[in-house]
């Protein structure tokens, strides 16, 4: 059984725009897996589906 690991890339929030905030950390990025996609709920306008940064599961960084 081989397990393939999922890549992440960072790709700038779209709440703030790259500025930080409390959503991405205070990083102004989230880290995405690859693709990256916008999230299909709010096209990347940020909503709860997406932890409010625009990108589908992007990952929870606590």
């Amino acid at each position: 059984m081989s397990e393939e690991k999922e890549e992440y890339a960072p790709e700038v929030c779209c709440h703030c725009g790259g500025l930080g905030c409390l959503y991405c950390n205070k990083k102004g990025t989230v880290m995405v897996p690859q693709p990256s996609q916008k999230c299909r709920h709010c096209d990347g306008d940020c909503c709860i589906y997406c932890g409010y940064t625009g990108w589908e599961r992007p990952l929870k960084e606590y």
